[in-house]
This record gives C-alpha cells, sequence and structure tokens, in this order.
C-alpha cells in the first residue's frame, strides 16, 4: 500500500510540473496589462485651454524592461485644437500603439487623418515621432486636397500639423490656379 501511495502521488506531482520558460512567459510584464481601462476618454488642457481630446473603446498599459507601451486594440480618435472648441486636426485608426521611451506613436489598419483645411490622408500605417515633430509612412497613402489628389506609392512625410507634405514615388492630379 506504502508503493502505491508513493507511485501515485509522484505520478501526480510530476503532470503537475512547468516548464520555467512557459511561467516565465505567462508572467511576463509585456503580455499582462499594468492598466487596463474600457470606453477611455482624455482631455489634454494646456494652461487651462483644452489641446487635445482623445477617445478609445480599450486601453492597454504596460510595462517591460524596455519601454512602457500603450495599446489601443480596438482603435482610437483623437482631435487636437489650438482654440477649442475649433478642431486643428483629427486622427483615427483600428489599431494604436505608443512606445513611451521613444514617443513615438504607431497607428495601423484604416487610419484617417484630417487637418483644419480639410485636406484628408488615407493609409494603412502611420507613424508619429513627437521628438522630431514629424508623421511618416512607407506605406501607400492617398491624400485628397481641395487642389487634386495625391497618391504616394512609398508613403509620405508631413510635419505634425499636416500642412506641409512631400509624397514618395507620387502619382495624382493637382488643379493649379491661373494667375
Amino acid at each position: 500500500m506504502r508503493y502505491f501511495f508513493v507511485i501515485i502521488t509522484s505520478i501526480i506531482l510530476a503532470s503537475c510540473s512547468n516548464k520555467l520558460e512557459t511561467i516565465q512567459s505567462i508572467m511576463a510584464s509585456d503580455t499582462i496589462p499594468v492598466l487596463y481601462s474600457k470606453n477611455f476618454f482624455l482631455k489634454r488642457t494646456d494652461s487651462g485651454r483644452v489641446v487635445l481630446i482623445a477617445k478609445a473603446p480599450v486601453v492597454k498599459y504596460m510595462v517591460n524592461t524596455h519601454d512602457t507601451i500603450t495599446l489601443f486594440p480596438q482603435g482610437i480618435q483623437v482631435e487636437t485644437f489650438s482654440d477649442f472648441p475649433i478642431v486643428e486636426n483629427k486622427i483615427s485608426a483600428n489599431f494604436a500603439k505608443h512606445y513611451g521611451s521613444k514617443d513615438l506613436w504607431e497607428a495601423k489598419n484604416n487610419v484617417v487623418a484630417i487637418n483644419y483645411k480639410g485636406d484628408t490622408l488615407y493609409t494603412e500605417l502611420l507613424y508619429w515621432d513627437e521628438k522630431r515633430k514629424i508623421i511618416f509612412s512607407n506605406k501607400f497613402c492617398k491624400i485628397i486636397t481641395e487642389d487634386g489628389l495625391l497618391i504616394g506609392k512609398n508613403g509620405f512625410e508631413a510635419d505634425e500639423s499636416l500642412t506641409r507634405w512631400k509624397v514618395i514615388n507620387t502619382q495624382g492630379t493637382v488643379n493649379v490656379k491661373d494667375e
């Protein structure tokens, strides 16, 4: 009876063991959010003036050894204001990620950005480098302005207000006003 008990205990203990790598991957901080929020709403002010409003269905904030990452897995909508309530820029995407140490945003999947003039950018991938104050992509983009349509087969680069464009491998139609 004693041998039977030892054999059963050994089998149970052996079947309950996990590899250290499996346990560490489950418990890794880059897979488990430190903060999780539903129906996220942010209103940023500067000297009492509203400068930004952001909305997202879900936000996950994660910390790992290399960076802090904020995920917007179900999309995000952002509006910036120079003189609230007049919208300066709008951007929306079906997915977004912010890298804290780099001050870099990545937006992808159905990205639409509109500036105060109504110029509209459509792309599947967009980066915003907050340090360099530029927005860019190396993916196909379409820009519709009051003067026409621009296609960037290999992406674009713009200032963060989306008013000065550099389109890469350009194609399109631009209307030129006769003076």
